[in-house]
């Protein structure tokens, strides 16, 4: 049998965010690399390692004087683990804890990770839990952005681009926007409340992408700076989630002195 490759097949990306769950504030480490291969047929199986914090703060996120000492062990364990294959995919603080998830192939046992895990695990009495997750649901819904959270990055990057070109942000322009629908009536009824926000040219076709989907093509007269590209955004998704569809983002042409 071969020995599991300890390397990420997929390029690393990070991204840390801040939230509100129903218990209280949570703050989510993520690596977005793993998003195009999730799931990993290969692994199958989520590993849960739980750093009770020793000091947290008063709302149970990480206090900034233990920060250090907590993202060093996390490293260790998961530089430990990672020849066996386990795969480090993000972490997740909540209510004194942070909890480390990793996937990894169906073959490793908590018989051989646990040692591992006691030898790195420094001051902290880390807590091993494994369990099977195919879908990498908890990658894909519990680390994984909102909607909106995810959109706004992509706002980010965006506006970033158009900037460096030369953009002049705060002019009005046409914005295209595309959302994706799985059945026509919900596309329809959908561009109905988005014609009451004001949002033009609708073309809806079916279109093979993840199967057959209705897409739904819009545009209104927006202009791109980051505040109001999220506030376009969010009204957007408030329409679009709420008939089981996916926004799909938004161009634009490039508005410059020489335009």
């Amino acid at each position: 049998m071969n020995a599991p490759s300890s390397a990420k097949p997929w390029r690393e990306s990070f991204e840390d965010y801040f939230r509100w769950s129903t218990e209280g504030p949570q703050t989510v480490g993520i690596d977005l690399g793993a998003n195009p291969l999730a799931p990993m047929a290969s692994h199958p199986v989520l590993w849960r390692l739980a750093l009770p914090l020793k000091n947290p703060m008063s709302n149970g996120l990480l206090d900034s004087d233990e920060e250090d000492a907590v993202f060093a062990v996390q490293g260790a364990l998961e530089a430990c683990l990672r020849p066996l294959g386990l795969l480090g995919v993000g972490h997740l603080v909540d209510q004194g804890v942070q909890y480390v998830y990793l996937y990894g192939p169906k073959s490793i046992t908590a018989r051989q990770v646990r040692p591992l895990v006691q030898a790195h695990q420094g001051a902290y009495d880390v807590d091993v839990a494994r369990t099977r997750d195919p879908g990498w649901t908890v990658y894909l819904q519990t680390l994984f952005p909102s909607p909106l959270q995810w959109q706004v990055r992509m706002n980010r990057q965006r506006v970033a681009l158009l900037r460096a070109e030369g953009d002049l942000l705060d002019v009005a322009r046409k914005v295209e926007h595309r959302a994706h629908f799985t059945w026509e009536r919900e596309a329809e009824e959908a561009e109905g409340r988005l014609r009451g926000l004001g949002f033009q040219g609708f073309r809806c076709q079916i279109v093979p992408v993840r199967g057959l989907m209705w897409r739904l093509d819009f545009r209104r007269v927006d202009t791109v700076d980051d505040a109001r590209m999220d506030a376009v955004c969010e009204e957007i998704l408030d329409v679009v989630a709420s008939h089981w569809g996916t926004y799909d983002g938004w161009g634009c042409l490039l508005v410059t002195e020489d335009f």
